[in-house]
């Protein structure tokens, strides 16, 4: 048996992206960050993700949020998009934790909350799914911009009842 030989290089170069991982999972950088990539760059991406979930190609849309993700996993579309994705091919458990994920990043929007009730009601969850529902109510308030959400999780609050 052999034994595999590694390069100086090689091990500095594994050295260096261990150390950039690190940084990254501590905070201190992102993917975006370190490549340089500007945010016209990450915008004609996330246009073309877009447009992927909009005409139902749910599998290219995940993967190409889920490189957006890869650069920079605090951006609140990027985790919505995924999520959405996830929940459209019927991942509803994992869609779940990303809305979970998306209402921490983004603590003031209603939107996370009412698809992770879809989800929850999907996996027959229904206490969960009015928790949800009540969370969409508290954080849509009187709002005119989230009317909608408000409106939507009413809805299927009154149909929980029922």
């Amino acid at each position: 048996m052999s034994q595999i030989e590694i390069s100086p290089e090689s091990l500095a170069q594994a050295e260096r992206l261990v150390a950039l991982t690190q940084r990254v999972l501590d905070g201190e950088t992102t993917v975006k960050a370190e490549l340089n990539l500007k945010e016209e760059e990450l915008e004609t991406m996330y246009a073309v993700a877009y447009n992927q979930y909009v005409n139902k190609k749910y599998q290219e849309a995940m993967q190409a949020f889920a490189l957006l993700l890869y650069f920079d996993p605090m951006e609140y579309k990027y985790i919505l998009g995924s999520a959405g994705c996830l929940q459209m091919i019927g991942q509803y458990e994992i869609a779940s934790v990303s809305y979970i994920y998306a209402s921490a990043v983004n603590q003031s929007a209603p939107a996370p909350f009412l698809h992770l009730a879809e989800c929850l009601l999907k996996l027959k969850d229904r206490e969960g799914a009015g928790d949800a529902l009540q969370k969409v109510l508290e954080l849509s308030g009187d709002a005119p911009a989230w009317a909608a959400y408000k409106n939507q999780a009413e809805a299927m609050l009154e149909n929980l009842k029922s």
